[in-house]
């Protein structure tokens, strides 16, 4: 689920809430000795009954919980919560769940904004570039060169005689460093920003970019519509700006981590961070937040439970219910003999195969070829066979389903075969069945069927095997508060 969704979700579930935020730290049950929150029941009966034509009452939603309660308790007894894979993939999702909560808003409203104002200018531009090397001995002494050489100009050089000579850019140091009109967005944001806020003529400081420095001249201004270029929607731009600081090569990247990093950073003081750099405070600092948010917001605890527990429940659904149905082929067959009662269909059903081949000689030596072999071996022969010539699908259908084995089967009309490259078709082993032969007929159906009653006798087991606890008096005080809230 994306975050935008999430946020949208939590703001209608939390105005439907109908208990304070006091009372939300009530225990409507315990599994196991586990206490599960007021808050998260309501949460959840909420959402669910948003989702629903009809909605449930309360009565008959606590039964569902009930089971999706026990459910849970199977995964933890049974260790999946505990595995790596698990804890990590359920730590990533806190990560993610939480950067709304810790964003800050208004500050990247400005950075869009700057974006905006941009977009409808467009600056000329010169630069001198050289190029970072990751020798940290060179890469001071080539910074120092350019510091001198923004000196040299500041006192009156000439800016285009010292990017031919001096820039490491190939493409721009023949033109002595210049750039042309761009538009907003095409250079580094630092870099951008030089050349959008140093006035005409003047030379900027030094410009620091993933790819080395710049010293950067700026030229004339134009419209964005004396080029012919239309004025982006907002919208889009904002989508930009989004993607852009979500990298950590554009500088509002750490601009944004480090509003964060303050921010988080006098909520928690309890944390040292004089001796961290930027990303171990701003993980150590999220982490912290976690905790908190975890403990003291209950819309954000809720969010990352039903998570939680869901992956736990569909773990253990697909291990014992799911999985299990496709695969006990045994259990399967032996489920369909003693309900074979149950599978009928309205009307007759075709079988057989359907072979569609380029043209009516290859369809003849195939008929040739497979005349008088066992049922199991056509199909793979003709695909080993004639791979680019013929096609051959297994089929078991009714009338209406595949126009061509209506004309082959059903008497209906003859069609052309949508494939163009096959233009003579033919059934093999053709036959018309008024009900289910076999368990491949209506193997669908008998695995919904199948999972149904597995469904039914696992939840019987987990009732058994682990304990639940409703707290009468907590229900009924909520069933109270939802009656004075009709």
């Amino acid at each position: 689920m994306k975050i935008k969704t999430i946020l949208t979700l939590l703001v209608i579930i939390g105005n439907l809430l109908p208990v304070s935020g006091k009372e939300k730290e009530g225990v409507i049950m315990q599994v196991d000795g586990e206490e599960v929150p007021t808050s998260e029941f309501l949460y959840l009966f909420n959402k669910n009954n948003l989702q629903q034509v009809e909605p449930q009452t309360l009565e008959e939603y606590l039964e569902l919980f009930k089971v999706y309660r026990l459910k849970v308790a199977e995964a933890k007894s049974q260790g999946v919560d505990t595995t790596a894979s698990f804890r990590n993939e359920m730590a990533q999702y806190r990560r993610e769940l939480l950067e709304p909560y810790v964003s800050d808003t208004t500050y990247f409203r400005q950075m869009v904004e700057e974006a905006v104002g941009r977009d409808s200018i467009l600056v000329e531009s010169s630069h001198i570039m050289i190029i970072r090397t990751h020798d940290e001995e060179k890469d001071q002494k080539n910074l120092a060169m350019l510091d001198s050489l923004r000196k040299e100009i500041l006192s009156g050089g000439d800016f285009i005689q010292a990017a031919k000579n001096y820039s490491e850019d190939k493409f721009s140091s023949d033109k002595g460093g210049y750039l042309g009109y761009n538009p907003a967005g095409t250079f580094p944001y630092d870099f951008e920003t030089a050349v959008y806020e140093t006035p005409e003529g003047e030379i900027s400081e030094i410009v620091e970019s993933h790819v080395g420095w710049h010293i950067v001249k700026p030229g004339g201004r134009k419209r964005t519509g004396e080029f012919d270029r239309q004025v982006r929607p907002y919208e889009t731009i904002r989508g930009e700006v989004e993607k852009r600081t979500s990298s950590p090569f554009d500088s509002r990247y750490h601009k944004i981590r480090k509003n964060v990093i303050n921010r988080l950073g006098a909520r928690h003081p309890e944390i040292d961070l004089s001796q961290m750099d930027e990303d171990e405070a701003f993980n150590k600092l999220m982490s912290a937040e976690e905790v908190t948010q975890y403990a003291e917001n209950p819309d954000y605890r809720n969010l990352i439970d039903e998570y939680i527990n869901g992956s736990l429940l569909y773990v253990v659904s697909v291990d014992n219910i799911w999985d299990k149905a496709s695969n006990d082929t045994e259990g399967l067959e032996s489920f369909y003999q003693a309900h074979k009662d149950n599978y009928k269909w309205d009307k007759p059903h075709a079988k057989g195969l359907l072979v569609q081949a380029r043209n009516d000689s290859v369809a003849a030596l195939i008929m040739l070829e497979v005349a008088g072999m066992p049922t199991d071996s056509v199909g793979p022969y003709i695909r080993k066979n004639f791979k680019r010539d013929a096609s051959v699908d297994r089929f078991n259908v009714g009338e209406g389903t595949n126009a061509m084995i209506d004309h082959l089967m059903f008497g209906g009309e003859e069609t052309t075969p949508k494939n163009k490259n096959f233009t003579s078709y033919f059934i093999l082993e053709g036959r018309l069945v008024e009900n289910p032969e076999e368990l491949g007929d209506v193997r669908s159906a008998v695995i919904n069927d199948y999972q149904e009653a597995l469904e039914i006798d696992w939840i019987k087991s987990l009732r058994a095997k682990h304990q639940l606890e409703v707290n009468k008096s907590e229900l009924k005080r909520i069933k109270k508060s939802l009656e004075k809230k009709k």
